[in-house]
């Protein structure tokens, strides 16, 4: 009998039944994740046919049917994230630990830290990005199978619940600007940027349906990509900061609230300045100073020529004023074009010293720079009659008195 079992073991791997069990364990136990490969094909095809019924849920006149549809699909869908979850944490982490894994797979698998680090600071963050990140990394996956039938299907998929997460992650960084208790300010800004930057990255090129799509790509790929990060220039990082600013009020003009928007603008306003004060190489100051005036003239072309809602009566009347002098010169700009930028500067400058006094901060050297800047336009009123200055004391009996 024991000879029996172990020519039966023997001969295990031969004939069709054998290499078909062979093939069967390499799959299952492969460092590969080749049956989790399986798993999540078949959980992805299901879902696409789900969410085909679930598209047109609303519809299904009955409700509850309805309900049930809509109930199918999500249930499948949190299972497939799940899975796809559990892919990472089993297989690639395997395979980052075994230092066998590729690029990408260690790219992810940072991602994945990155993101699980959110877990206890802000759930919802936490979950919008895991989400993004799982869907994004499953994406590749389909594309690389080149199936073009099933991934025509996948995309609409695809699409749906990127733009549903990355509206739901914008909404809820514009909500984070309100908090005033937060102690890295800055982090909050880096957020919309970031965001912003993904999805031009991740879910534009995919979208046919867009008309601002082209125009989008090629100010990011003209104005973000040409910026050299290993400058460490701080003129460049607001650059990018203001062109990723400008592209949001386009694709996510109500997710992105006006006064979010608006708050954005006002807070890369004074990075610049305080940049600018803080600078002492001339060409450098020169580059902020003309970034300084586009950030200006961006923030009232995108922000308050659109605002409808303003504070006080004053504020509303005083843009009115600066936008219709803009407009009054803005002709010149094909016609001469240096006496268009000079007027512009000399009226942006003008502004920015009404805005320093209204403010509490000490920005007396960008002040400075200002009235410098003034002085080479010729745009300070100059006097005749200059007073004079006399040597001596005053004879006055208050003035003696007082200086003995």
């Amino acid at each position: 009998m024991e000879e029996l079992q172990l020519k039966l073991a023997k001969n295990t791997n031969d004939g069709v039944f054998g290499k078909a069990i062979s093939n069967l364990n390499k799959v299952l136990y492969s460092s590969g994740g080749g049956f989790y490969s399986l798993i999540i094909r078949a959980k992805r095809n299901s879902l696409v046919k789900l969410f085909e019924s679930y598209k047109n849920a609303s519809l299904i006149a009955d409700e509850a049917k309805r309900t049930q549809v809509v109930s199918k699909y999500e249930k499948a869908y949190d299972n497939y994230i799940n899975l796809l979850e559990k892919y990472i944490v089993e297989v690639v982490y395997n395979r980052v630990q075994k230092r066998i894994a590729s690029l990408e797979e260690n790219r992810v698998m940072s991602l994945y830290y990155e993101v699980n680090g959110l877990k206890g600071t802000d759930h919802d963050d936490y979950k919008n990005r895991k989400q993004i990140l799982l869907l994004d990394m499953d994406w590749e996956n389909v594309l690389s199978t080149k199936n073009e039938n099933f991934t025509k299907k996948y995309k609409a998929f695809y699409l749906y619940n990127m733009e549903q997460l990355y509206k739901t992650s914008m909404r809820h960084y514009a909500v984070l600007l309100t908090d005033i208790t937060s102690s890295n300010i800055d982090e909050r800004y880096n957020k919309i940027y970031q965001l912003v930057e993904n999805y031009i990255k991740l879910v534009l090129p995919y979208r046919d349906d867009l008309e601002c799509k082209d125009r989008v790509l090629e100010i990011y790929k003209n104005f973000v990509l040409s910026i050299d990060n290993y400058s460490k220039k701080k003129s460049d990082e607001i650059k990018r900061k203001k062109v990723l600013l400008e592209i949001s009020r386009e694709l996510f003009a109500y997710s992105l609230p006006m006064i979010a928007a608006e708050q954005c603008f006002k807070e890369l306003i004074e990075e610049t300045r305080i940049a600018l004060g803080n600078s002492f190489i001339d060409a450098e100051q020169y580059e902020l100073y003309s970034l300084l005036l586009d950030l200006i003239e961006s923030y009232h072309i995108n922000i308050l020529s659109q605002k409808v809602y303003w504070d006080t009566q004053t504020e509303k009347e005083e843009h009115k004023k600066l936008w219709d002098e803009f407009k009054s010169f803005e002709p010149l700009e094909r016609i001469d074009f240096d006496e268009y930028k000079r007027k512009r500067e000399i009226l942006f400058v003008n502004y920015e010293l009404k805005e320093l006094k209204k403010s509490k901060k000490n920005y007396e050297d960008v002040r400075k720079y200002y009235i410098d800047r003034m002085k080479q336009l010729h745009a300070l009123r100059e006097f005749k009659n200059a007073p004079k200055h006399w040597t001596g004391r005053w004879k006055t009996r208050r003035r003696v008195k007082a200086d003995e």
